[in-house]
């Protein structure tokens, strides 16, 4: 008797902080999403417009204190000059408000660095999607 009855405390224990845990994931669980996968990328260009090549490229979020490092993405070398920012792969890493990214990176031919803020969101989202930030970085 004293078994089943710490079996069904045992239970009642797993079972609730089963529910507890699903109850603070925040997330909606009837939300219907398509099965794209979203990224969102930039471009650097100079003040013509002519594509810009640049090194040391990377996506800071200011609210985690973390670098990200792009996931998912497929390059298949195309558009040289186009640099992904995050894709769905990343959405975990942001907030479904969205969070300030501060992208980083430097002229080839000249070294001089450029940093640009975006605010993108993800999270319970369904997709990541840019919230503010330029279409394309010109670099002087």
């Amino acid at each position: 008797m004293k078994k089943l009855i710490l079996l069904c405390l045992v239970f009642a224990v797993v079972t609730s902080s089963c529910s507890k845990k699903l109850k603070t994931d925040g997330c909606p669980t009837d939300q219907i999403c398509t099965m794209m996968f979203a990224s969102i990328g930039t471009q650097f260009v100079d003040k013509d417009g002519n594509n810009v090549a640049v090194k040391d490229f990377k996506v800071f979020n200011t609210r985690t204190n973390k670098y990200i490092s792009v996931k998912g993405i497929i390059d298949n070398g195309s558009e040289p000059s186009h640099y992904t920012i995050v894709t769905d792969g990343n959405k975990k890493e942001l907030s479904t408000t969205g969070d300030e990214l501060r992208i980083t990176a430097s002229n080839i031919s000249t070294n001089k660095p450029i940093s640009v803020a975006y605010k993108i969101s993800g999270g319970c989202n369904c997709h990541v999607e840019k919230l503010s930030g330029p279409e394309k970085i010109v670099l002087e």
